[in-house]
């Protein structure tokens, strides 16, 4: 009898030793999953947006819409998440690119109704667009601007926000003149 139960007690602890074997190596892939992996276009949120708006950017790369809210990721290859999120962001349709676009990347955005456009990008490595929104009349420069990755350093925490009263019709942003030109657009519906 003895021999059973301590048998019985033997194959306890290697199902026991099994399960925190499994339990780690799935922790463990979790943890080691790459940060910059590439996520998958929202086809059902693509459907929404192009009710309002059909991007094209120029080179071509893949793109996403999510609605902005908290917590929203900001690029498709990066896990960085909107923090802080001015009011009139909140609801509209973020345009998620990826987080460092090359050098003479170009958008363009036709509208099918009106909506209040906003395009913000980092302070600091803007692909330079803080002297091709400077240059564009109908553009009107934000107070506020979203924060993203708030508890990780300052990458994240200064960005310039543009804001554009756009009716229904075919607009251009100018080619990027330096590479990393880490942006998002918001279109919110009028």
């Amino acid at each position: 009898m003895k021999m059973y139960a301590a048998a019985g007690s033997g194959i306890a602890i290697l199902v026991i030793v099994f399960a925190i074997v499994i339990l780690a190596n799935r922790h463990s892939a979790r943890l080691n999953e790459d940060p910059r992996r590439e996520r998958s276009q929202n086809a059902a949120m693509l459907s929404i947006a192009e009710r309002l708006v059909r991007v094209e950017v120029t080179p071509s790369f893949n793109f996403s819409f999510e609605f902005m809210k908290l917590g929203v990721l900001q690029h498709l290859d990066r896990q960085y998440t909107y923090d802080v999120i001015p009011q009139e962001l909140l609801g509209g349709l973020l345009f998620q690119g990826i987080h460092r676009p090359p050098g003479g990347t170009s958008i363009e955005f036709e509208l099918l109704s009106p909506a209040t456009v906003y395009f913000f990008f980092h302070d600091k490595v803007d692909g330079g667009y803080s002297s091709i929104f400077e240059a564009l009349p109908r553009w009107r420069r934000c107070d506020v601007f979203p924060q993203y990755d708030i508890h990780n350093g300052d990458h994240g925490l200064k960005m310039v926000m543009y804001q554009l009263e756009a009716g229904p019709g075919l607009y251009s942003i100018p080619p990027a003149s330096e590479d990393r030109a880490c942006f998002n657009i918001v279109f919110q519906k009028q």
